[in-house]
């Protein structure tokens, strides 16, 4: 496979944005799925919204518990055993009798679907320093292509086949991308012996220590709630009237926002070039300008298309800023470090998909564009916070030792 300069081939980095794409989907599916499965069993879109909010807390959790391990464990291996479980989840999902029982495997779906978080920081081993904006970047793309072809995916399947239909196709792919994973991607390096208990006690002293972590937890963490506020409630915009598009149109708009999948590569070249400050200022205010545009949702589907479009870009393209400045901190804590900022991120998700089901109920439309804008212009205060760490990480003593030690 031909390389790139960063020393990673680019035919690898196609595969670890396509096995990125493919499992983190699964978090996705049900955001156009929930006026069918509240139909099913017959439940409000209050309590069906709470689907898409557990899944995300459920990939919060997952991202706190298992993607540490990835600095402990080689990753290949670990990344198949998390698909086994994510295909047995899937197929949970498909034969669910009643709406606990789904929430139940939603829950656990969400928790194993880590194998992007796994990914992100192996391709950020292989790239030189240099250029780690622009590997990370591209292996987002696969990332994006995987949260907005989801909801065009189930929101096509569901119209014709049903919401079950869709988890039995997804089962079916994970062991697709089993396969190609076995074949195909390298085995990692094991960077780590340290005690699982210890791996886990190291996450809160690296939070409090690291300014630029929490940095990017705040900025990425709002960003990402409105992001979910905006596609958790499109559904219910589009499946009133004056559009009646239901599921199937809101997975149509999710076409249109694969496109923001290329700001990812974009911004991974502007890090390299002016810097994460830079870089974090234009995707806020690409998505701040996406909320106050969507106020015209309601009349306007051209608004809503381009809004969607905005969103996306904004938010995507920031993630890609925010592990870009966290990989500078330590080469051998990525994982811990990826890990803790996407609990952050998705604690935010879930958070911005529960918040947006309620302002939806009693506020419509212009209430969750509103809380959009004041989403995202609290994620603006995260410029306030230093870069300048209190104190540089120098080796995995200083974490796993000092800090752990006392326990």
């Amino acid at each position: 496979m031909e390389k790139l300069n960063s020393g990673v081939s680019k035919g690898l980095i196609l595969l670890m944005a396509v096995i990125s794409g493919f499992t983190v989907a699964n978090i996705y599916l049900n955001q156009t799925l929930l006026v069918s499965m509240a139909h099913t069993f017959h439940t409000t879109a209050a309590e069906t919204g709470m689907i898409a909010t557990i899944t995300q807390a459920g990939y919060a959790l997952g991202n706190l518990m298992l993607v540490p391990l990835g600095d402990m464990f080689e990753r290949r291996r670990l990344i198949l055993n998390l698909l086994l479980l994510v295909c047995l989840c899937s197929a949970s999902s498909a034969i669910a009798v009643n709406f606990f029982w789904l929430v139940t495997a939603q829950l656990l779906l969400g928790f194993f679907t880590i194998i992007p978080q796994l990914i992100v920081p192996f391709a950020a081993d292989l790239a030189r320093e240099t250029e780690r904006g622009k590997v990370i970047g591209n292996v987002a793309i696969g990332l994006v292509c995987g949260i907005l072809g989801a909801r065009l995916f189930s929101g096509i399947i569901d119209s014709q086949y049903g919401w079950r239909s869709v988890y039995w196709i997804t089962c079916a792919a994970s062991v697709m991308i089993m396969v190609l994973i076995r074949l195909f991607l390298p085995k990692s390096k094991v960077a780590n012996t340290v005690h699982y208990r210890k791996l886990l006690a190291s996450l809160g002293p690296l939070l409090l220590q690291e300014k630029t972590l929490r940095k990017a937890c705040l900025s990425q963490g709002l960003m990402f709630g409105a992001f979910s506020l905006f596609w958790t409630t499109l559904v219910f915009l589009l499946n009133d009237p004056p559009y009646t598009y239901g599921s199937q149109g809101a997975g149509m708009i999710g076409l249109v926002g694969i496109g923001g999948a290329f700001a990812a590569p974009v911004i991974g070249r502007i890090i390299d070039k002016r810097g994460h400050v830079f870089a974090n200022v234009l995707c806020m205010s690409l998505s701040l300008f996406a909320f106050i545009l969507l106020f015209l949702g309601k009349i306007s589907l051209i608004a809503v298309i381009i809004g969607a479009l905005f969103v996306t870009m904004g938010t995507q393209a920031n993630q890609v800023v925010s592990q870009a400045m966290i990989f500078q901190l330590s080469g051998e804590m990525r994982s811990r470090l990826n890990g803790m900022l996407m609990v952050m991120v998705f604690l935010g998700g879930a958070l911005g998909s529960f918040l947006g089901v309620l302002t939806w109920s009693s506020f419509n439309w212009p209430g969750v564009c509103a809380l959009g804008i004041l989403m995202t212009g609290i994620a603006f205060t995260s410029l306030l916070i230093s870069d300048k760490p209190a104190q540089k990480i120098q080796c995995e003593e200083r974490i796993d030792h000092a800090n752990v030690r006392q326990l």
